[in-house]
């Protein structure tokens, strides 16, 4: 039995596998399994997964047809062998020490259902590369709620158990992950944060996301998972001050949402030199 279940969906991953792929493969903990649902590909992908589950004994491909994200994250989950969830975006990486620093923090820490850590952001849409620094503790994870999301998905490791006991990754379009972690803690898991960079994360205009909602929208949906999370978490009532300028924030230029995100929704990040 494998320590670590990566998780990953594609959907027409092809220009990614170079990117994801050697950062999982080449983990310092190599006792892992990993469970990639091709969620209906119709370009090389298919071939890409089987030329990898070929290459690589950990590597299992469950394939299923067009179930979009939710499903086919909750799919890869149910097949995970072990306790211990890391999901892996496709086209994100992750660094060679994130799933043995994980799993040994988890070890000694039974209360933590979900674990994110440090991550550098590379925004080909703005122009921007910085390292994003959420809260380590509980309490000041679960303030940063109200405000924003406080993990990245691709860099987070959370335990089955608590997956099972929030009904798994909802059924909805949007933010299903933030979603997840809400329900998560109204189930009385803790969070936490590693004080380390695990990975990379990139925000592009191709990305699943940027191609299918509008930012507007996107941001009133986030407004509207903030106001979920005050009232299921029992947050204070003058956080709903964050949901209601998110209406606002969209209609903002870029340098003037940097500050706003910096320094009104308190976002910890260090700008890093251009490639």
């Amino acid at each position: 039995m494998p320590r670590v279940s990566v998780i990953s969906t594609v959907y027409n991953g092809e220009p990614f596998f170079e990117r994801s792929v050697p950062g999982i493969l080449h983990q310092s903990l190599e006792d892992f399994e990993w469970v990639i649902v091709d969620d209906g590909s119709n370009d090389r992908t298919p071939a890409l997964l089987a030329e990898l589950q070929t290459r690589d004994p950990r590597v299992r491909v469950e394939s299923a047809g067009r179930l979009g994200r939710a499903q086919a994250l909750n799919l890869a989950v149910e097949h995970a062998r072990t306790e211990y969830i890391a999901n892996q975006d496709i086209d994100d990486i992750s660094y060679p020490d994130r799933l043995r620093l994980q799993a040994n923090f988890l070890d000694n820490h039974p209360e933590v259902g979900v674990l994110g850590g440090h991550y550098l952001v590379i925004d080909e849409k703005r122009g921007e590369r910085y390292v994003r620094m959420p809260p380590i503790e509980h309490k000041r994870i679960t303030m940063a709620m109200a405000s924003r999301i406080p993990f990245a998905h691709t860099v987070v490791m959370f335990r089955k158990t608590a997956w099972r006991e929030a009904n798994g990754y909802p059924q909805i379009d949007k933010l299903i992950d933030f979603r997840l972690w809400i329900a998560m803690g109204e189930h009385g898991w803790k969070f936490a944060c590693l004080p380390e960079i695990l990975g990379e994360h990139f925000v592009y205009s191709e990305s699943y996301w940027h191609r299918n909602f509008s930012y507007e929208t996107s941001q009133r949906e986030m407004a509207n998972s903030q106001i979920y999370a005050i009232n299921a978490l029992g947050l204070p009532f003058w956080t709903r001050i964050y949901p209601l300028g998110r209406h606002f924030y969209w209609l903002l230029p870029d340098h003037i949402k940097r500050v706003a995100r910096r320094f009104l929704a308190r976002s910890s990040e260090r700008d890093l030199p251009g490639p």
